[in-house]
């Protein structure tokens, strides 16, 4: 799935394209590609955030503009976006694209497929995290598994097969 199509998750979750004024105003002038980072982080640590569509509707928009970052969306997610009732599940899926970037931003000239897909995973597995500490309630199994893996020290080894099957293109 390319990043163009989950635009229509993109309006569902933020509810129209929102003002670029998603993040707490600074004293400096913040280059956009470490806003873009700290944004990501913010809602890895507090993805149900009171201005979390506000947030998410600026990354969003600076990604799908940004001509130095391209995230390939591929289906790595398990239930995400595949069935309906998944808690948070555009929340999280969006998490995965922007983890996916923020790491692009990070490791310039690092471009190999399953370290951005890793890294948009890890990205989603803290915001999960954060969001079973607030909602208790929004287990969802595959990803309760993949927590259980990256504390045994397994999750690396899982996602290279799971990105392997999951980014291979189809014809």
């Amino acid at each position: 799935m390319r990043l163009a199509s989950v635009c229509f998750l993109f309006l569902a979750v933020t509810g129209s394209a929102v003002a670029s004024n998603g993040a707490v105003p600074s004293q400096h002038a913040e280059k956009d590609t470490d806003k873009f980072v700290r944004l990501t982080e913010a809602l890895e640590a507090d993805p149900l955030r009171s201005d979390g569509k506000a947030v998410r509707g600026w990354l969003m928009e600076w990604l799908t503009a940004a001509p130095d970052y391209t995230v390939t969306i591929c289906d790595i997610l398990g239930p995400i976006p595949n069935e309906d009732g998944v808690p948070h599940g555009p929340e999280l899926l969006m998490q995965q694209m922007f983890g996916n970037a923020a790491y692009q931003i990070k490791t310039p000239g690092k471009t190999d497929m399953f370290s951005q897909q890793l890294a948009g995973m890890e990205s989603v597995l803290r915001a999960y995290s954060a969001i079973l500490a607030k909602d208790p309630g929004a287990h969802i199994p595959y990803f309760d598994d993949l927590l259980a893996r990256q504390r045994n020290g397994s999750l690396r080894e899982f996602m290279a097969l799971v990105v392997g099957k999951g980014c291979a293109k189809k014809d």
